[in-house]
């Protein structure tokens, strides 16, 4: 079982790291909003990209258990089951503290300066296409049609980091259910 410590730091972490942005915020400020010692945090993290990495995998491994939970719960119900996951985003996408895609946000800060942060939300975005693959597949619809319904995923939490998500995801809604019938 994980250190309550490590839980902490990772916990206090992800809530700046979303809010305010990875670079912007230093390891000095999330020992203090954490009140664990400097000493602790790099006993449990050698730097702050090791504690970035540990964060996305973290982070993309509780979406993805989501998911898939939801998809189990779904299976064998066609359409419904696809349109699960984008009618989710309207909670999402409401949350208080709603700042857009994890994952989207790292990938945009360390596009250059971070070979293995970039790789590892390229990575969760691979594994949200292939699990889209899925299940089309196990649905019956054409699996190849994830690749457009990925950016109808990622678009709704991109736009709804500035305007309402609600007329998004109508749309991407009404985009599925047209692609998918015809």
């Amino acid at each position: 079982m994980p250190a309550p410590r490590r839980e902490l730091l990772m916990d206090t972490a992800e809530q700046l790291f979303y809010r305010d942005g990875f670079h912007a915020t230093g390891i000095d400020r999330i020992q203090a909003e954490s009140g664990v010692a400097k000493t602790t945090l790099y006993k449990h993290f050698a730097s702050k990209d090791a504690l970035i990495l540990a964060v996305l995998e973290r982070a993309s491994m509780r979406v993805r258990s989501s998911l898939q939970q939801q998809a189990q719960r779904l299976r064998g119900k066609g359409l419904e089951r696809i349109l699960a996951p984008f009618e989710d985003l309207q909670g999402v996408c409401g949350e208080d503290d709603f700042n857009g895609c994890l994952f989207n946000n790292a990938a945009a800060e360390f596009m250059y300066s971070n070979p293995p942060i970039h790789a590892l939300a390229r990575e969760h975005m691979d594994w949200m296409r292939q699990f889209l693959h899925q299940l089309l597949e196990e649905e019956g619809f054409d699996p190849q049609q994830a690749w457009l319904l990925l950016p109808l995923y990622e678009g709704v939490l991109t736009v709804a980091r500035v305007q309402d998500s609600e007329p998004a995801i109508k749309q991407s809604l009404t985009a599925i259910r047209a692609l998918l019938q015809t």
